[in-house]
């Protein structure tokens, strides 16, 4: 799994709510199988590790997605989604913003580091869903473009 490429998808939001899809593609010639939740880590401006608190399961910004077992191809893609918020809960009077999000993919111990500006209050707190392949698109709130 260490052969995996990640990028931002799209973003989508309002009244201070954020999603970000991310994509994760396979760059090796193999198939990569993989199922659960990705790690995140919000990384700042120096590469330092910012507060960052993952929790599993849907929110306002995106629906719940079942685990399920994804299969990939060489050149195919899986997705997550990220959902936060970007309005300060007391006693926050700002949030930091990241560079970029440490992914470790499901089933894997090497990270991805993905450049991506992330500015989530109330201690970092990421919504964070499990993978998804094509087949799972049914019940995603907004498909990534197919490729």
């Amino acid at each position: 799994m260490s052969d995996l490429d990640g990028s931002v998808e799209g973003t989508q939001g309002a009244a201070g709510t954020i999603e970000v899809t991310f994509s994760l593609t396979n760059v090796s010639p193999s198939v990569c199988v993989m199922s659960g939740y990705p790690g995140a880590l919000l990384l700042g401006i120096d590469g330092s590790q910012l507060p960052t608190v993952a929790r599993r399961g849907g929110t306002l910004s995106f629906e719940n997605i079942p685990v399920s077992t994804v299969s990939i191809a060489a050149g195919e893609s899986a997705w997550f989604n990220v959902g936060y918020s970007e309005v300060p809960v007391n006693p926050e009077t700002s949030c930091p913003t990241s560079k970029a999000l440490e992914i470790t993919p499901p089933n894997d111990t090497q990270q991805l580091v993905v450049s991506v500006q992330i500015e989530a209050c109330d201690g970092g707190l990421l919504n964070e869903s499990p993978v998804f392949g094509p087949g799972n698109r049914a019940t995603e709130t907004t498909a990534p473009p197919s490729h």
